[in-house]
This record gives structure tokens, sequence and C-alpha cells, in this order.
């Protein structure tokens, strides 16, 4: 026997002990299936759902409680096999960034309470600038730093609660919110403060007709088989493969990449 056979057998022995996964699958589940290779995994799925994804647009089922010594076993098993290990695609479900998602992500993020509210994340979803993160993230408007240090009218706070996102969504454009604010009579001060809300107002409708950071990308969270698709990412896998749910494909077809 040569040694690859033996460090192969003693890694079969190892992971039949541990009852948790055999480097190899049966031949009757790869004969049915199609496979992507990635790094130091071989992914076998569903020939109609198979997707294949960047590891950082995969996250996990909120709620779903991991076994740390079960997923350091799947790192180790890639880390250590001396071939591919192979491994059966787990089953998720997609969605696109929306501004919603990532008005939620960031205003949990503001308030400190992240990783309660979005369990099976770990960062919340960004337009990829900082400063536009912390605007959308602070739901109060007395609390935006450009309204705080300058102005406390209560007209204009109003003002800039009933208009934050609209042009973003259309709504108004630079020149009627421009117009509308006037009317106001605001002073130079509650001037200088519209000036700051509308630039950022203006970059945030710019990030996304230029689709920055995580708007618009395709995400897929897991529904189950955990510990193989964030073991294999934990252990440097680059993209990860997943069976997509079947009533899914049509509607995100122009966003996913079938193997």
């Amino acid at each position: 026997m040569t040694l690859k056979n033996i460090i192969n057998e003693e890694i079969r022995n190892f992971v039949t002990e541990e009852e948790f996964f055999d480097p190899t699958l049966p031949d009757d589940i790869k004969r049915l299936s199609k496979k992507f290779v990635g790094k130091n995994v071989i992914w076998y799925g569903d020939p109609d759902q198979m997707i294949v994804i960047p590891a950082e647009d995969v996250h996990g089922m909120s709620g779903n409680i991991y076994d740390y010594e079960k997923l350091q076993f799947v790192v180790d098993l890639i880390l250590e096999s001396p071939e591919l290990v192979e491994f059966e695609c787990s089953y998720g479900i997609g969605s696109v960034v929306t501004l919603i998602d990532i008005r939620e992500h960031q205003e949990a993020e503001v308030q400190d309470r992240f990783m309660i509210d979005q369990d099976g994340h770990d960062r919340p979803y960004s337009t990829g600038d900082n400063e536009l993160d912390k605007y959308i993230g602070t739901e109060d408007m007395s609390d935006q730093e450009f309204v705080y240090m300058i102005t406390s009218d209560p007209n204009i706070l109003k003002f800039f609660d009933e208009h934050k996102y609209d042009l973003v969504n259309g709504k108004e454009t630079e020149e009627s919110l421009t117009q509308k604010f006037n009317e106001l009579n605001p002073d130079e001060d509650d001037f200088t403060a519209f000036e700051e809300f509308l630039s950022l107002e203006v970059e945030l409708a710019e990030a996304f007709r230029n689709q920055t950071g995580d708007i618009g990308v395709f995400k897929l969270q897991l529904r189950d088989g955990h510990h193989r698709v964030m073991g294999a990412i934990k252990a440097g896998e680059d993209y990860v493969c997943a069976n997509l749910a079947k009533e899914q494909l049509g509607k995100f077809d122009k966003y996913i990449r079938k193997v």
C-alpha cells in the first residue's frame, strides 16, 4: 500500500470514528450529480438546481446552532486531505440586496444589536461607503451629526425625516427638494444642514444607480448543510455550491451562475 493510500485510509477511519463526514461520496450520488471543482473541494449537486456562488455572498439561517467541533472537523478534513474532498451540495434560498435590507442591517449595526437581529450574517450589508452606511443606519434624523451640530428647528427635522430616501426612491429631484425646503424660510444654518442632507441623498441615489457595495448583489441563505459550506469557506474556498430552490431558478436567472 502506498503512503498516499495509507493516509487516505487513516482519514477515512478518523471520519468514521467521529461520524461526521467522509472525504469521498458514494458513486451512485456522483453519477446522478453535476460537479464543480474548487480549490480543495469538489461539490456535487442537483443537475437542475446547482449553482456556484462567491463565499462572501453566503450566510447561514437565523437560529442555526453550530457544533464547533464538527465545523473544525470539516476545516481540518479539507486542509489535511491529500486529495480533494467531495461534498454533496447544501440547499439554499436566494435574495437580492435592496435598500430595505441595507437599512435594516445598518440600523441594527448603529444600535449595536446586529449580531442579535441579523443572526446568520457575519457583517451588515453595505453601500460600500462608511459615511452613507452611517447615514442610513441612523434612524432618528436628529441624531445625524450634520443636524444636531447645526440646527434644532423642529420643522427642519420633520423635513429631513419625511424626505429621507426621496431621491433614491424617485419621489423627488434635487430641484424639487430644494424648492420645498426653501418654502420653510430657512436661515443660513438651516440651509447648511440641508446642503449636507442633499449631498448624502444624491450620493445614495448614485450608489444605487451604480450598484456599489452589496447593492443589487445576489445572496444565498443556507437552509441545511451549514457545517459543510461554512467549514469549506473557513478552510479557504473562494466559491461554494448549493442547490437553489426550484421556484427561484427563473426569478434569479440573471443573477446566478449555474453549474
